[in-house]
């Protein structure tokens, strides 16, 4: 087959916090590869590799920056100061990941694009974007290194198209041209959607004591496994959740447009929830002019042929995920990425790969 004349990567999922020190435990940091993932980037900076324009596209939720305390505390009124400095500390804590991005932008015709994701809406402030190219040597080439930003989607030739995919969720979504608001004091901040603040204000300040606590799935049977071997956690967080829910949630909007419609927008943001992967792929089918979709933020990994030649991918995570579903019971790491090749002639070949990385003699086992 010939050779691609251009490749497109996709990663998505990787939930960099602060980092880890040795002899410290950080509850909030669930990425583990760094090696791996600085062997993937050069993998790609190098050889032939070396030789064609390579795009490396971070779709969504590449920090994780509702993790990431202030002062201590989980916070939602994030404005530009508290981002830079959550973004400062995970650059930090992932050194080697952030050195062979910069490596990567080193080669000619290799380029960077960032679309933040739920867990990341703080790359969308202008420092913090500055703070990254500043990090990753493209000061002085910012084409070289893009941010998307007010944009659904990322459109590439040939039908190929790229979102982080909480936009298909309506208690995730971050509406177009809306990712700020104006805070009581006055202070420009993020405009959060609610899962966002849920994550921050009711799963965030209980993952010291239960550190799995959001990598765990479907929620349903985590909370019934709880009922059974941890009653007492599970009780105070549906506590935690039901308080949020009535005064955060509920009472707010009840105000606004009335307690039926409320309990209506509810069962649609479950439904939606639970089912992302599912509404994406109907927009696939739907939008005549795309051929190829690729998403993250549901974990879980995925490719699929559909009729009309689509193709439909979900590129996963690279944290530990623990499944309580019984036809995918146990824990899993699929550190996943997609590519797209293209050539002169034809469609793109779009594929989902795992990265298994250099052999190696020994490898950490996290706790």
């Amino acid at each position: 087959m010939e050779a691609p004349s251009e490749i497109k990567l996709v990663l998505s999922d990787l939930h960099m916090g602060t980092g880890e020190r040795p002899g410290l435990v950080n509850p909030y940091e669930d990425f583990h590869f760094d090696s791996r993932l600085a062997e993937l980037i050069c993998h790609y900076a190098t050889g032939i590799h070396a030789k064609m324009p390579i795009e490396l596209i971070l779709n969504g939720d590449i920090l994780d920056l509702l993790k990431v305390p202030v002062r201590g505390r989980f916070v939602t009124a994030v404005d530009e100061n508290i981002a830079v400095d959550k973004v400062r500390r995970c650059i930090l804590g992932h050194s080697q990941v952030f050195d062979a991005m910069a490596d990567f932008l080193k080669v000619l015709d290799h380029t960077i694009t960032y679309i933040p994701g739920n867990h990341d809406p703080e790359i969308a402030f202008p420092l913090v974007q500055q703070l990254i190219r500043a990090r990753l040597g493209a000061v002085a080439s910012p084409t070289r290194l893009r941010f998307i930003i007010d944009e659904e989607f990322l459109r590439l030739p040939r039908g190929v198209v790229i979102t982080h995919g909480h936009l298909f969720e309506t208690i995730n979504r971050i509406e177009t041209g809306r990712m700020f608001e104006d805070a009581p004091d006055g202070r420009r901040i993020l405009n959060l959607p609610y899962g966002s603040r849920f994550f921050t204000e009711v799963l965030a300040p209980v993952k010291a004591e239960q550190p799995l606590i959001d990598l765990v799935h479907p929620l349903s049977s985590m909370v019934l496994w709880g009922l059974v071997f941890e009653i007492g956690f599970t009780i105070r967080l549906l506590g935690r959740m039901a308080r949020w829910f009535l005064t955060t949630r509920i009472r707010r909007q009840a105000r606004e447009v009335g307690l039926l419609r409320t309990l209506q927008v509810l069962v649609d943001e479950i439904v939606l929830f639970t089912g992302m992967d599912r509404r994406a792929k109907v927009f696939l089918n739907d939008a005549p002019d795309v051929s190829a979709l690729i998403v993250g933020h549901s974990h879980t990994p995925m490719i699929r042929r559909l009729p009309k030649n689509k193709v439909y991918v979900n590129t996963g995570t690279w944290v530990r995920m623990v499944s309580l579903d019984i036809r995918n019971l146990g824990t899993s790491v699929d550190p996943m990425f997609a590519r797209v090749e293209y050539r002169p002639l034809g469609p793109p070949a779009v594929s989902l790969l795992r990265w298994n990385g250099k052999p190696r003699n020994t490898e950490e086992v996290v706790a």
